[in-house]
């Protein structure tokens, strides 16, 4: 993911009244690579925040199951609540997953905690017109408070999904490609589009990312298209036939520009469908090699855009 508008947010980390030997929570990183101590959000957004300072210890990764109440807010005691408005209101924070580094037998070292969580809808993007202060994300360890991160919300964070991300979210689809490679998640067929798998020029394509935002509300009733909740905000595609491109947002001179087909939230994710632009003479073929990709095609929203490199056939 890359941001239009990247401006820097300072963390607030608060000590606990835990333990005086209690270290102070540290924004280690957010988002789906290493992130200075800064975190951008949008309503919906689906991220990992990774904190040095849990003293609680997680042997091994901790994926979570929904209920009738919906995600928790809370794995092996460790808590997420979104804090906000003046006076503050506390909403809790569902999370999807939990994990953390682990020291060797003779290593002392500070423990990496990283959650994967989903912000709730209801955060407050226009905070500062309603004269409040920023919201926060707290942090607390068997009901008490061990720290907060600053969030800066945005209108979107747009993240493509892709095999290689680290959130403990399974990929069902994942198993059609090899576990050491970065696949985004684009269907072509019953599988995910690859050097074997190639999508075509006028085949419609669905493809899963985080952070469009906002959503309007569904209709209820059976589980259809038309009755999926959608994204508030509009969205524009970009395709690129150079290979091995990076993103690139939809720009006047670049590339093919298109809107999507289709677009909708479906529970932690959201769908976008278009349509395969025609592939130009001379297009270079994918062989995994050299050409590993020979279409990019860009999401770009009002903050923030991503892309995934896919491969047609030519």
């Amino acid at each position: 993911m890359k941001c239009l508008t990247c401006l820097f947010v300072s963390v607030a980390a608060l000590a606990s009244a835990q333990s005086a030997a209690q270290p102070v929570i540290t924004l280690a990183g957010g988002g789906f690579a290493p992130a200075p101590p800064a975190q951008a959000v949008a309503p919906g957004q689906l991220l990992v925040i990774s904190v040095y300072g849990i003293l609680t210890r997680i042997p091994s990764p901790q994926v979570t199951a929904p209920t009738a109440d919906g995600w928790p807010n809370s794995v092996a005691g460790v808590a997420f609540d979104l804090v906000q408005g003046n006076p503050p209101s506390v909403t809790p924070v569902a999370v999807r997953g939990i994990q953390q580094t682990q020291c060797g037998p003779s290593e002392v070292c500070s423990l990496l905690t990283s959650a994967t969580l989903i912000i709730p809808f209801t955060l407050h993007s226009n905070y500062a017109s309603l004269g409040e202060p920023p919201p926060q994300l707290r942090i607390s360890e068997n009901g008490i408070t061990v720290g907060t991160v600053l969030l800066r919300p945005v209108s979107d964070f747009v993240h493509v999904l892709n095999t290689c991300d680290g959130t403990l979210v399974y990929l069902s689809a994942a198993y059609s490609v090899p576990q050491d490679v970065c696949t985004p998640a684009f269907m072509v067929g019953d599988k995910l589009n690859s050097l074997y798998n190639l999508a075509h020029a006028g085949d419609q394509l669905a493809m899963w990312l985080y952070g469009l935002g906002p959503i309007s509300a569904g209709s209820g009733g059976a589980v259809l298209p038309e009755n999926l909740a959608k994204p508030v905000q509009s969205f524009q595609l970009n395709f690129d036939y150079r290979p091995n491109v990076p993103a690139s947002p939809a720009v006047p001179g670049f590339g093919v520009t298109a809107a999507p087909v289709f677009a909708a939230y479906t529970g932690g994710t959201y769908q976008i469908n278009f349509v395969v632009p025609p592939v130009p003479a001379g297009t270079p073929a994918c062989d995994g090699v050299k050409v590993k990709s020979n279409l990019t095609v860009t999401v770009t929203g009002a903050n923030s855009f991503d892309a995934a490199l896919l491969c047609v056939a030519s």
